[in-house]
């Protein structure tokens, strides 16, 4: 092995911290990106095609293998499915948790400020501007849900000031 290749392969193993950070940064890239696409865009477009965007992405997340064979209305598939990114993850510092389920909605808890906020309060976005971006952001977890026959619904988010966690209430399509 030349010596590039063995410091190119030095970290085969890393850290759940380093892996933390990595995939925390990630996801502050991704805002950033819908937060240019914001800052340079007319809004009226912005908004239209953002959110159309976003909940087609939404849609192909639930193209996910974690799906198969699970029935489309299943509250229990997208809770499972969401409790499941705890840990590394997990765009929340803390975790993901369910706090309340039965057969028509789930109420899961989002301990910590999201990476996506994040990211924008550090693009030095005003606070209206953070909240807005993450109502347009929450349109991909809005197609995610539909595409399970779901719906979601953002009950508390950590853009508001002094607000550090978000509560995430998934129930059946009506």
């Amino acid at each position: 092995m030349t010596k590039q290749e063995l410091e190119f392969n030095k970290k085969d193993m890393y850290t759940y911290a380093e892996v933390r950070e990595m995939i925390e940064s990630a996801m502050m890239d991704r805002a950033r990106y819908l937060g240019y696409f914001y800052k340079v865009m007319p809004r009226d477009l912005f908004d239209e095609y953002a959110k159309k965007a976003l909940f087609a992405y939404g849609e192909g997340k639930a193209q996910n293998k974690f799906f198969e064979g699970r029935e489309k209305g299943d509250i229990s598939a997208m809770v499972d499915f969401l409790v499941s990114t705890n840990g590394v993850s997990a765009t929340p510092s803390v975790g993901i948790y369910c706090v309340e389920k039965d057969a028509e909605k789930a109420i899961l808890n989002m301990d910590g400020k999201c990476a996506l906020v994040q990211g924008w309060e550090a693009m030095g976005l005003r606070p209206e501007e953070v909240d807005y971006l993450c109502l347009i952001a929450s349109y991909g977890d809005f197609g995610h849900c539909h595409a399970l026959g779901l719906e979601g619904e953002w009950l508390k988010t950590s853009t508001k000031p002094g607000c550090d966690n978000c509560v995430f209430k998934v129930c059946r399509e009506k």
